[in-house]
């Protein structure tokens, strides 16, 4: 199972933005490091239909069953019948392990607000600039906010667990588990 390299409480915000220590690149993709085996849950809200969630979806060494499913339900596609997909785990992994990081680096409740998980292919076809194969339509992509942090500072924790794509915008970054890859928007 491909697991992002861990991106510990080393992290501090400074003038030229986040920095990384030695004891996190010499984690990599350690399963085993304490930072993995905690619970795993993403604190959340849709900034289309403003729903919050705290979603458990790793216990005790175990993906949870219900949790995955309420978190495929959290990323669904609201603007096309509320299509739900199977979302890729990683993503899910990939998302907490950003948001637990800031945690520990003392940025109070930095909850993720999700501008677009899941899309449909019919309605990723209807977005001026979409990717025709974007992993939105995949379930491996989210839009995403968190509070406290800058799109661009965000990214750059994004690529340092190197679990896929990241794309920089002005409001928001877009993070996937696809292919290493990274753009400006």
């Amino acid at each position: 199972m491909k697991i992002p390299a861990a991106g510990l409480a080393v992290m501090a915000a400074g003038p030229v933005g986040i920095l990384f220590s030695d004891e996190a690149e010499a984690v990599g993709t350690v399963a085993d490091h304490p930072f993995w085996l905690k619970d795993r849950y993403i604190d959340c809200i849709r900034a289309d239909t403003k729903e919050r969630a705290r979603i458990k979806f790793y216990s005790q060494g175990r993906y949870l069953r219900d949790g995955y499913r309420h978190a495929c339900y959290f990323f669904r596609d609201v603007k096309d019948n509320n299509a739900v997909a199977k979302m890729d785990i990683q993503l899910f992994n990939l998302l907490f392990g950003m948001q637990e990081w800031a945690r520990m680096a003392g940025k109070p409740n930095p909850v993720i607000t999700l501008n677009s998980g899941y899309r449909t292919p019919r309605r990723n076809a209807r977005i001026e600039g979409s990717a025709l194969n974007s992993m939105h339509i995949h379930g491996k992509a989210g839009d995403v906010v968190m509070r406290g942090i800058e799109p661009w500072r965000l990214a750059e924790m994004a690529k340092h667990f190197r679990g896929g794509g990241v794309g920089t915008y002005r409001g928001f970054t877009h993070v996937d588990t696809g292919r290493m890859r990274e753009w400006m928007g």
